[in-house]
């Protein structure tokens, strides 16, 4: 069972739909590709939940299609799973009892003005109790960027939130917590009708320099496996002890000391966003929507059998503000600067936060090419049409 919705839906995602003659939720988007030549087979609303109701597994793979599943999924221990893992909040508290010393606390956004800053422990996060990607998260590493957060804030996040459902981004109550350090992972992972869990992909996020907070390099290696799955592993289990997943897709970022890895947040019924978890077709040739719906789980010596020195990443390119309809991105240059392009997949649309996508290998020699990735001034791939 698949929602496709906004903002981006691959060209290897529909294909795999119909590949496998998966029931896809009749919505302006699968109509979009349907009016595209696209053979998708399109379910309206009462069909749709009717046939969810006898499989039993369901993928969203954005967000905004949680609005419809909390409008028309009549389960409700299936929605207030998706409601306890997107209310950041009410997660902290879940795992209050894994990281006992974590300092977090929520208030309501008329009161952010009226606290006393001498009260706070700086760097900490200000983030929606409900939201995702990065809408309204502010990393304050004092008082003054404290002011500057709260007075953005009443300034301009209401409005922004208003481009998505409040089930998606909500604009009332603001979580405060610590800010975790260490390096920033993210995970793909499905729990079966048994509740184990199983990992489809692990990426390490990484960033130009502190004050880097954009998405646009992950990256992912036998060597990162070798060192992080268990670790990961161990806290999949755990959490899901306290929550009961089952036949249930995640996608969750993680930050890691050294010494223990920390959530930053749970994403339900998805794994990565922007169709980037499908990294793993380029690694392995399954579709990850495949092994979740299929119960199928590669193991890590299968998965990077004869790519145990290279590293496969995917790449968000962002659109340079003031680019317009006019403005597209330009692949070949992009192709010619690094070694190994796998997949460029161009987001011709200024509504559209990203230019475009990416999915490259990179071997020892060519490590350097991470650098030059995120450093990266995207108005130089950007040609008139």
């Amino acid at each position: 069972m698949l929602i496709l919705e906004k903002p981006f839906v691959s060209d290897t995602l529909v294909r795999c739909a119909i590949e496998n003659d998966f029931p896809v939720l009749r919505n302006e988007m699968s109509e979009s590709l349907v009016a595209k030549g696209h053979k998708l087979s399109l379910y309206n609303d009462s069909d749709f939940v009717a046939e969810y109701n006898k499989r039993g597994r369901l993928y969203s793979m954005s967000e905004n299609g949680l609005g419809w599943i909390n409008a028309n999924i009549d389960n409700q221990e299936f929605l207030d799973k998706i409601t306890l893992l997107k209310d950041k909040t009410v997660f902290r508290k879940i795992c209050a009892s894994l990281y006992p010393d974590f300092f977090f606390c929520e208030k309501e956004v008329r009161d952010l003005g009226k606290i006393d800053v001498e009260t706070l422990r700086f760097p900490l996060v200000l983030k929606p109790s409900v939201g995702f990607l990065s809408i309204g998260v502010y990393v304050v590493r004092d008082a003054e960027e404290w002011r500057k957060a709260v007075a953005d804030i009443e300034r301009t996040f209401s409005s922004a939130s208003r481009q998505f459902p409040e089930f998606v981004v909500g604009s009332s109550r603001f979580l405060i917590e610590e800010y975790i350090k260490g390096e920033e992972f993210a995970v793909d992972a499905y729990f079966d009708a048994e509740g184990k869990p199983f990992i489809l992909n692990i990426y390490d996020h990484k960033f130009a320099n502190e004050a880097d907070t954009s998405d646009r390099l992950y990256c992912s290696s036998r060597a990162l496996y070798d060192e992080y799955e268990q670790t990961f592993m161990r806290f999949l289990v755990s959490i899901n002890e306290k929550v009961g997943l089952r036949n249930f897709p995640i996608h969750i970022e993680f930050r890691y000391d050294g010494k223990k890895a920390v959530p930053i947040e749970i994403n339900p019924l998805r794994f990565a966003g922007f169709c980037l978890n499908e990294l793993q077709t380029h690694i392995s040739g399954v579709h990850p929507i495949i092994s979740y719906f299929n119960n199928l789980h590669i193991n890590k010596e299968e998965m990077w059998k004869g790519k145990e020195k290279d590293t496969y990443s995917f790449i968000l390119l962002e659109r340079p503000s003031g680019c317009g309809n006019d403005m597209v991105f330009n692949e070949k240059k992009f192709r010619d600067e690094f070694m190994d392009v796998l997949e460029l997949r161009p987001i011709n649309d200024s509504n559209v936060s990203a230019a475009a996508s990416a999915f490259i290998r990179t071997d020892k020699a060519h490590e350097a090419e991470f650098d030059r990735i995120l450093t990266l001034d995207m108005r130089d791939f950007m040609i008139r049409r």
